[in-house]
């Protein structure tokens, strides 16, 4: 049975400030009402309920991009210094041995082609006071909601005059580190089909409204015309039919000699590139829109933490490219 460790500091902090005994038989009473106030407080304040959720989603995102050797929550805990510090969300320990200390913050600007951040002097020089107190270098992550995209940048070359900190959209794209988390751009050819053939000794219904009622005999998946067999490449396809960025059609009927076959699901790109394939998504985007269809529904907060998915994408840094049946295109941004 595990010990409730995480009541402890509330309790002890509610102790302190009303100034009743843990021994008290009113302690109870008053500390549930307390806590009952401070949780419709919290689930009322929705830049509170984003930043929680963004900070998970960056730490559910590093766990599956999979490449470090060491993910730590840095925030946790008082800080005593003589100076105004502010630890930073995270620490990291990259798989070379490097460590980052790493500030999530969410960025939402209504306008999708206008997408600019800021940090105040203070609240910049608040958290690079104390990576330079324990001599571990500050990086900034930035997620730019309207987007669904990350981009992790070092904060010194887009600091102003004033020791704030502003940047756009574009420059972070051109300065992301996320690559070194292990983030690439995945490509592939198009169309992936999603299809489930019907069982041709069950009956099948067909309607005048084009709906139809069949018994499924196999769920398959396709790169193209080419049925994916092996397991690994039938997940990555799923994961990317599902969450990439290409345009999934509705159910098709499939008919041979106008037998009814089954359905079928079609994903493609919105235009398809001269090159022999398209960019299906960015890994750390794909996860993302997963984390995302998970934990908000709306404009709604419905849960703060998700799971993370290491075996998403851990397996692209030894994928059997000779072998597998899902032609794969892998690209790592590298910022020197």
């Amino acid at each position: 049975m595990n010990k409730p460790f995480d009541f402890i500091a509330p309790i002890a902090n509610f102790a302190k400030e009303s100034g009743i005994p843990l021994n008290s038989t009113e302690f109870i009473s008053s500390f549930m009402e307390n806590a009952e106030n401070k949780v419709k407080e919290a689930l009322d304040d929705k830049t509170l309920l984003y930043g929680n959720r963004v900070e998970s989603l960056f730490e559910a995102t590093v766990i599956s991009l999979g490449k470090y050797n060491l993910f730590k929550t840095e925030d946790i805990g008082r800080v005593h210094s003589s100076n105004q510090l502010r630890a930073p969300d995270f620490r990291i320990v990259l798989n070379d041995g490097d460590q980052w200390l790493v500030e999530v913050k969410s960025v939402f600007c209504r306008d999708p082609l206008r997408q600019k951040a800021k940090l105040t002097p203070a609240y910049l020089n608040s958290i690079q006071s104390y990576a330079d107190l324990v001599k571990v270098p500050l990086k900034i992550a930035f997620f730019w909601s309207k987007w669904n995209f990350w981009t992790l940048i070092s904060p010194e070359q887009f600091k102003t005059k004033n020791g704030g900190l502003v940047i756009t959209m574009g420059d972070a794209m051109k300065a992301n580190l996320m690559g070194k988390l292990g983030d690439v751009h995945i490509g592939t050819i198009a169309p992936l089909r999603l299809r489930f053939e019907a069982d041709q000794e069950k009956s099948v219904c067909l309607y005048d409204d084009g709906k139809a009622e069949f018994t499924i005999q196999a769920v398959k998946i396709f790169s193209d015309t080419t049925e994916l067999t092996d397991s690994r490449d039938q997940k990555l396809a799923w994961i990317l039919m599902h969450y990439g960025d290409w345009v999934t059609d509705g159910a098709r009927a499939i008919r041979s000699e106008d037998v009814f076959q089954g359905i079928e699901f079609c994903a493609y790109p919105q235009e398809i590139s001269e090159e022999g394939f398209n960019f299906v998504g960015i890994a750390s985007r794909i996860f993302s829109n997963y984390f995302t269809h998970r934990t908000v529904e709306g404009d709604q907060v419905i849960q703060l933490k998700g799971e993370a998915a290491p075996e998403w994408f851990s397996p692209l840094s030894e994928w059997d490219f000779k072998n597998s049946k899902l032609p794969l295109w892998l690209v790592k941004q590298i910022v020197a």
